[in-house]
């Protein structure tokens, strides 16, 4: 058994372990608060100082900001390969979720500055809350002769409008074409065939309508690869 003699008001050193869990085996066990040098204090009801570092499990952090130096905030209770953000909430606390459809919304005021990146399609609605029209781009590999490229569904576009761009290297064909159907039957009209070599890439372009979808017949001189923008209109 040891045995260390202190002397009030003067720095005292212990040359030794002051036992705190395991190392040594015996516990340290404080009666108060323990002074933290930032200024603040650690007890067992709550922690109070200026920086903060470590982890905490299901206790609270209170203080005006938190400051987060890094890129990333973690944590381990999300699972699944779903994309979350960090949300504030009308409480003034922060969850993390998922954006879900037609939570972001923009009104007549709200400009966008730079570039606007969709992954998907863009589905534009009138004022009474009807879809108005929807923006889509398909694309295929063509061999050389007919090919069916299917598009937009059926069930509730009226008309629609296509540029179709072909590319084989360095040959290139765009085209226009407008499309209208009743569900049973389609008809199109296809507007200035424009080649950017002597031989056309393509041969003859029309629409038919398919068990789900209204369908591209698209018919090549040579294999390439297309390209088509479509707006369907409801």
């Amino acid at each position: 058994m040891g045995f260390i003699r202190t002397h009030e008001g003067e720095n005292n050193y212990f040359l030794g372990n002051v036992g705190i869990r395991s190392i040594p085996s015996e516990a340290l066990t404080v009666a108060g608060n323990i002074d933290v040098l930032s200024g603040g204090s650690i007890s067992a009801e709550s922690i109070s100082a200026v920086n903060y570092f470590g982890t905490w499990e299901g206790n609270t952090l209170s203080g005006t900001q938190l400051r987060v130096e890094g890129t990333d905030i973690k944590s381990t209770s999300i699972s699944g390969n779903q994309d979350f953000y960090l949300k504030a909430s009308g409480d003034g606390t922060a969850i993390w979720d998922i954006i879900q459809n037609h939570e972001i919304t923009f009104d007549s005021s709200t400009d966008i500055g730079g570039d606007l990146t969709v992954r998907g399609d863009i589905i534009e609605y009138a004022a009474d809350g009807v879809i108005y029209s929807k923006t889509s781009v398909f694309s295929k590999s063509l061999t050389s002769g007919l090919n069916t490229l299917n598009t937009f569904e059926k069930t509730q576009f009226k008309t629609a409008k296509y540029v179709i761009s072909l590319v084989a290297g360095t040959n290139r064909t765009a085209c226009e074409i407008l499309v209208a159907h009743n569900g049973t039957t389609a008809e199109g009209t296809t507007y200035g065939i424009v080649d950017c070599q002597a031989t056309s890439l393509l041969t003859d372009v029309s629409v038919s309508v398919g068990s789900s979808n209204i369908d591209l017949l698209i018919t090549v001189s040579s294999d390439c690869s297309a390209t088509v923008n479509g707006v369907a209109h409801y």
